[in-house]
């Protein structure tokens, strides 16, 4: 009898953030994570309910690394906050890239995350200031991972 090998839970999740992170989020289904740990659709299934709840696992890891981030770095003011924010952005660019500025979902989530820090910080009481802040914030991020400050053609 030939033995097989157990694919586990988290050889599954690491394989599905590679892939995430290299083609996006418009190439992940159970046939291309597979394919990316080298195995068949059974141990994906076996190990999660459907895509949209694996889906939802990864998006949550994201999320919580990234609210655990913000909260080491226990930010007083919203100009710490925003430098925070683009650190771990310019930290985690790919990541950054596919989770925060394609997915909907990762963005909402962050969205909540950033909003109850904002809420606790110095000079910002409001819902109003948030909603202008959030979007300054992401694209202010954005350009730092697109523009690194070191290339010597953005000065």
């Amino acid at each position: 009898m030939v033995r097989s090998i157990r694919i586990q839970r988290e050889h599954i999740i690491k394989g599905s953030y590679q892939l995430i992170i290299e083609q996006g989020f418009s190439k992940f289904n159970a046939r291309n994570v597979a394919k990316q740990i080298n195995c068949s659709t059974q141990p994906i299934y076996r190990e999660f309910e459907n895509m949209t709840n694996f889906k939802m696992i990864m998006v949550r890891r994201v999320i919580a690394k990234y609210k655990d981030f913000l909260e080491d770095q226990n930010p007083s003011t919203v100009d710490q906050l925003t430098r925070f924010i683009v650190d771990y952005a310019t930290d985690y660019p790919e990541e950054f890239h596919r989770f925060f500025l394609q997915d909907d979902e990762t963005i909402k989530l962050a969205k909540e995350v950033t909003s109850t820090i904002f809420s606790t910080l110095e000079q910002s009481n409001s819902e109003a200031l948030f909603a202008v802040y959030w979007p300054y914030c992401l694209g202010k991020a954005a350009l730092a991972v697109l523009v690194p400050e070191d290339n010597p053609n953005n000065r």
